[in-house]
């Protein structure tokens, strides 16, 4: 489970700042309102990485972070990278519709004995910006932005205590792979390792 993650453009990059700017000129010309820096919620637009539908040329579009359920009504902002292959929702996404949503961190609650709920802030061990892997689905109504939903995965041994799941973490050098349509979805996702440190606030 993922509600919140964080971007902090100071530690983007020249080239992510770059893609970035070119969302925000498409999100002006569609008269979107996106996210490029601070806390991104589920259902705010943000920038996303994702080939271009012609050139395949890895670009980032504004995304909206969640969608409606089309039959229960319920958002889906996170889906389980296990079964995603075999969600209607998903089994076109998992070939030609993935996606990187660039973070610095992402944050999870934890559930303490006394039943209070402490927020952890999770960065990579070299505190580099995180890519999370992500599948998106296009809207009937050409100007809306596509949504995307966050893969998930259990989480790794040494913040297991804190939280169950994590988001499914592609490492920089390995962003044009990921959104390969010729990459095997669960080859790949069960070569990552991408070491995590949890933080308090």
């Amino acid at each position: 489970m993922c509600g919140r993650y964080q971007l902090d453009p100071d530690e983007m990059g020249e080239r992510l700042t770059e893609q970035v700017e070119e969302a925000k000129r498409l999100a002006a010309c569609l008269g979107l309102e996106m996210h490029t820096s601070g806390e991104i919620r589920p259902t705010d637009i943000a920038p996303v990485l994702a080939p271009s539908a012609v050139q395949r040329r890895t670009q980032a579009f504004p995304m909206q972070w969640g969608f409606s359920h089309p039959y229960k009504g319920m958002l889906i902002f996170n889906t389980r990278s296990e079964t995603a292959a075999e969600k209607d929702l998903f089994c076109t996404s998992i070939d030609d519709r993935r996606c990187l949503i660039p973070a610095s961190c992402y944050f999870e609650w934890h559930k303490t004995e006394q039943n209070r709920k402490e927020r952890y802030a999770f960065f990579a061990e070299d505190r580099k910006p995180l890519y999370l892997a992500g599948l998106y689905v296009r809207s009937r109504d050409r100007r809306q932005p596509p949504c995307f939903s966050i893969l998930t995965r259990d989480a790794a041994s040494n913040i297991k205590a804190l939280h169950p799941r994590m988001p499914v973490l592609v490492p920089y050098e390995r962003e044009e792979e990921w959104l390969s349509r010729d990459t095997d979805f669960h080859r790949f996702l069960a070569s990552l390792q991408l070491p995590v440190r949890a933080e308090r606030g």
